[in-house]
């Protein structure tokens, strides 16, 4: 990947540390998938041996979320959620430093894809809800072969990942709206035209974004924005998914019905049902999902949980 010549529309030139963290990741992303992953191994057993940072966040999530779970099960998928994290995110830059049809050629594997493909021909729109959950980069590629998806993006604090995701992206047949009002109307648009736009459901939002719905049976802060546009469109909705093959043969992309009740004119069901269909996906392989994340840091009853 070529590093961008020094201007981007609202910053100064790139400094030296800039251009050494753009050489950095350019380095990892023309190093082999499989290189990547077993290094990936490595940095998640090293950080596993640690009890406070990253594991401790994702020991209380999942204690939380499994609470019949036994400890020896918490500590086995703690320590493999931290290695699949470290993996996809050295996956991240071998997508990003790629042309797509290198992303495209790794999905070897598909699952009810026709849901998907049907989908994104409705004259309503299709929203694709993509929780963070496996590996949503590489994803992006295969998605953008078959349409033009509009998907909200935000700029990275760290300039030189900015950059580099942005050159990334632009590759793409994607437009890029930003995490505000304008690119909220940027997606209502799309979808009104019978256009195609992904969302990732599952952050905490801001504190005019969201309202209090269950997950994992915790009444947790939760993103109305997927609902809303849901309600305002009745555009058709699919979950997609892309999972880590074993044995170093690529990934999976999965596509399945969202509950429902996401379709419902009472904003808290809708909600709740997003929610629900977040938490399926999650408890078919707890390892896949990004744990790593305080998804718990606003809830309704419980109170300074990563305290």
């Amino acid at each position: 990947m070529s590093v961008p010549e020094l201007q981007t529309e609202n910053t100064l030139p790139l400094s030296v540390k800039d251009r050494l963290s753009l050489k950095i990741l350019g380095f990892f992303s023309r190093l082999s998938l499989a290189s990547l992953q077993y290094l990936g191994l490595l940095i998640g057993s090293i950080v596993a041996w640690f009890p406070q940072g990253p594991a401790w966040v994702i020991r209380r999530n999942l204690k939380l979320c499994f609470p019949e779970q036994s400890e020896r099960w918490i500590n086995d998928i703690t320590k493999r959620n931290l290695i699949y994290t470290a993996q996809t995110a050295l996956e991240f830059t071998k997508t990003w430093g790629m042309s797509p049809q290198y992303s495209i050629e790794q999905m070897t594997e598909f699952d009810n894809i026709e849901l998907f493909l049907e989908a994104i021909k409705s004259p309503k729109g299709c929203l694709v809800i993509a929780p963070h959950y496996g590996n949503w980069e590489f994803m992006n590629s295969w998605v953008s072969q078959h349409a033009n998806p509009v998907i909200m993006y935000k700029p990275s604090k760290n300039k030189s990942m900015d950059i580099f995701v942005r050159e990334a992206r632009t590759r793409l047949s994607t437009t890029l709206a930003p995490t505000d009002e304008k690119g909220v109307k940027a997606i209502f648009k799309t979808l009104k035209s019978g256009g195609v736009s992904i969302l990732l459901p599952d952050h905490t939002p801001h504190d005019n974004g969201g309202i209090f719905a269950p997950f994992f049976g915790i009444s947790v802060w939760s993103g109305i924005l997927a609902s809303k546009l849901i309600q305002k469109t009745k555009c058709e909705v699919v979950m997609l998914s892309c999972t880590q093959r074993s044995g170093g043969l690529g990934f999976k992309i999965t596509a399945e019905k969202i509950d429902a009740n996401v379709y419902s004119d009472d904003l808290l069901t809708s909600v709740s049902a997003m929610n629900r269909s977040v938490e399926t996906l999650i408890r078919r392989d707890p390892t896949q999902y990004q744990w790593v994340y305080k998804r718990f840091k606003k809830c309704e009853t419980l109170k300074n949980v990563y305290q």
